[in-house]
């Protein structure tokens, strides 16, 4: 079988470390063949890496379409959020497979153009939702449709995002403002929301959430902090985010990784100098929350609790499912889950094997395993062998369940019903 050829567009922290890198060690199933992103530095990267001829190197995407290599069968757009319209209407018109990071488009209108454009698109349609592709959730998802416990109730999750990783991403980084990005619930948790769509196993009917940016603002910097955390900053010891404390480490992978592509102490010193990720936490331009909650009824009956935060010491994902005959109780970054029987009174824990990381600036095996088996998943697909998710029916169902939320969120934790609001009749 010969590799699917695939044009990548954005060369950036997933493109580069997470598609690319999977080429790099898969090459029998997936060869990149075109790049398209704006830096020079990481596009020569990613040229150099799979040995790009330079007529297919480009600088922008829109110069990408109409001069691929004969015989490029795929797309895999890795852009940021709001750079992901243009490529993907110029894949659909030019019938390319497509692989395309979450959220698909950050703005309801976008999203209900884009859906009705994929209604007419015969190829495959794969967005990022790696939660779906973890052994964690497979399993579980296998252990529900076997009526495991029973009818299923409810379901909690909780999303730790991690106070670290809020101010890397979401005070410093890319995902840090509403307009440059798209609400914090899209951008970060729309997999979450696919996943809870995904185990209820029916659409959502109405959802109601509350939250702030409460804690990573001006009125909360400490007094005599500088701009800059290497400008003098005299709370270096009790403050947590300190860029020196995150970026100038021996680590020089996520998230040191992703501030600068000359990764020596002087390279990234001068990035944290000159660059967004040197500021202090409380004298950014963020405007996205640290703190959601969401409430959710899909048309089942099941309902579900949803809560986002940046308050917790690490990363991590955990999960209660309240069925009839029992609950499972499980733990992503463990990769362990508890089934309780009423009836029997037993309780059997699963414990799946843990992913091993990548080595360098990013994780193939990231999301627990997710990120490697969606892009093992695109490629059969591509070769028929995939799943259901594949098509683009169901991608758009968790961007109306976030952007729902962050609709209600701002209006006061209002009520709001899918069916209204993902026609855009919600006002």
């Amino acid at each position: 079988m010969e590799p699917v050829k695939t044009a990548l567009i954005g060369a950036g922290d997933r493109g580069k470390f997470v598609y690319a890198q999977y080429a790099k060690m898969n090459p029998k199933l997936i060869k990149i063949v075109a790049v398209a992103e704006r830096s020079p530095e990481k596009r020569t990267l990613v040229q150099e890496e799979h040995a790009i001829p330079g007529a297919y190197v480009f600088s922008a995407w829109e110069d990408a379409f109409g001069s691929l290599p004969s015989g490029t069968e795929a797309v895999i757009i890795a852009t940021p959020d709001r750079l992901h319209h243009g490529p993907l209407a110029k894949a659909m018109e030019g019938n390319y497979h497509i692989l395309c990071e979450k959220p698909v488009v950050p703005t309801l209108e976008e999203c209900i153009e884009v859906e009705k454009a994929a209604e007419r698109f015969n190829k495959v349609f794969m967005t990022g939702y790696v939660l779906e592709y973890t052994a964690f959730y497979v399993k579980i998802k296998e252990l529900l449709d076997q009526g495991r416990i029973g009818k299923l109730i409810g379901i909690d999750a909780v999303e730790n995002v991690g106070h670290l990783h809020m101010a890397h991403s979401f005070v410093r980084g890319n995902w840090r403002n509403l307009k440059e990005s798209s609400p914090m619930i899209l951008a970060k948790s729309c997999h979450d929301m696919d996943l809870l769509y995904w185990l209820a196993g029916a659409p959502c009917e109405t959802v109601s959430s509350y939250g702030n940016l409460h804690y990573f603002r001006a009125e909360n910097a400490p007094a005599g902090s500088p701009g800059r955390c290497l400008d003098g900053c005299p709370h270096i010891m009790d403050c947590p985010y300190d860029a020196a404390k995150t970026y100038l480490t021996g680590n020089t992978g996520w998230p040191a990784s992703t501030i600068s592509t000359d990764l020596s102490i002087e390279g990234r010193i001068k990035a944290l100098e000159t660059g967004p990720y040197g500021r202090c936490v409380y004298r950014c331009d963020n405007d996205v929350v640290d703190h959601q909650t969401a409430a959710m009824q899909f048309a089942n009956g099941v309902t579900a609790n949803f809560t986002m935060s940046a308050f917790t010491m690490e990363i991590h994902r955990g999960i209660t499912l309240f069925g009839t005959k029992g609950e499972i109780r499980g733990d992503l970054e463990e990769n362990r889950f508890t089934v309780k029987e009423f009836a029997s009174r037993n309780a059997e824990t699963v414990e799946l094997a843990k992913p091993a990381g990548a080595a360098g600036g990013g994780s193939l095996d990231g999301h627990s395993g997710g990120d490697f088996a969606l892009i093992t998943g695109f490629v059969n697909s591509i070769r028929g062998t995939g799943r259901e998710q594949a098509s683009a029916k169901n991608a758009f169902e968790s961007h109306y369940m976030a952007l729902a939320a962050e609709y209600s969120r701002t209006h006061g934790g209002k009520s709001v019903s899918l069916n209204t609001f993902r026609t855009g009749g919600f006002e």
